[in-house]
């Protein structure tokens, strides 16, 4: 087993814990669960590649990404530099993250929102939809085909939209049969830690033209956006980038692909 697939095992095995103790405190609190959805998928497939904007604190490899981190300010950042979509980190343990980052940016902007977590129980979606997300991050490597398929299915049932992360062509292959209605690409090699955008434009080649892929992981300048368009990739999930720059919206706006 790789360094790589030893830290997730540790992640996921920390979150199995933590769902333990959400499912025994119940779910009380849920702002937006009466809420409007907003349309993540139909964002992702508008004309031109769509920019989902990070809303990131913190990586395990790098520590604390923003001294002065504050999510609401970073998410009305991304509207006016022209995101399609805002992810936004819930984490707590490795990354920082918080549901409470997740409803505070919801009451602050209309853009479409992915909930980015390590999602393993159907109770994480319940969470999703209560704290304002349209969407949420189901990771392949984190599940069993059997598990991936009813996620998917609950998370339709609650109104909500999944993107659905691959690594390689046999999580490809997984996620095509489960139904995942978009397919997000990381760059990520989990084996090495080594990131290559080409990871994508191999994949891409096995996916269907009528579901969408977002590129995510390892996209630091307009070239690289530039090819995954041309390419016919729908849209590309930009963090670290974003969040470390000192002028976010100026930096989404000189990335844009019309």
């Amino acid at each position: 087993m790789s360094t790589a697939q030893v830290f997730l095992a540790r992640i996921l095995e920390n979150k199995r814990e933590e769902i333990a103790r959400r499912r025994e405190r119940g779910l009380f609190f849920r702002p937006f669960w009466e809420a409007p959805r907003r349309d993540f998928e139909g964002a992702i497939r508008r004309r031109g590649l769509t920019l989902i904007a990070e809303v990131k604190r913190a990586s395990p490899s790098r520590g604390l990404l923003c001294p002065d981190f504050d999510p609401v300010r970073l998410a009305r950042a991304y509207v006016r530099g022209g995101a399609g979509a805002i992810s936004v980190i819930t984490d707590e343990p490795f990354f920082k993250g918080s549901l409470e980052y997740l409803a505070a940016v919801r009451a602050a902007v209309d853009l479409p929102l992915l909930r980015k977590d390590f999602i393993l129980d159907p109770v994480q979606i319940e969470e999703a939809r209560a704290f304002g997300a349209d969407a949420v991050l189901l990771i392949v490597a984190a599940l069993q085909p059997e598990e991936l398929r009813e996620l998917l299915s609950y998370t339709r049932r609650l109104g909500l939209s999944a993107l659905v992360e691959v690594h390689d062509e046999e999580e490809l292959e997984v996620a095509l049969s489960a139904g995942a209605p978009v397919i997000g690409i990381n760059n990520r090699n989990l084996h090495t830690f080594e990131v290559s955008v080409e990871t994508t434009f191999r994949l891409l080649k096995a996916v269907p033209g009528d579901r969408p892929v977002v590129s995510e992981s390892g996209l630091s300048g307009p070239e690289a956006l530039k090819r995954l368009a041309e390419a016919g990739v729908a849209g590309a999930l930009i963090g670290e980038a974003l969040v470390k720059s000192p002028d976010p919206e100026a930096l989404l706006k000189s990335w844009r692909i019309s």
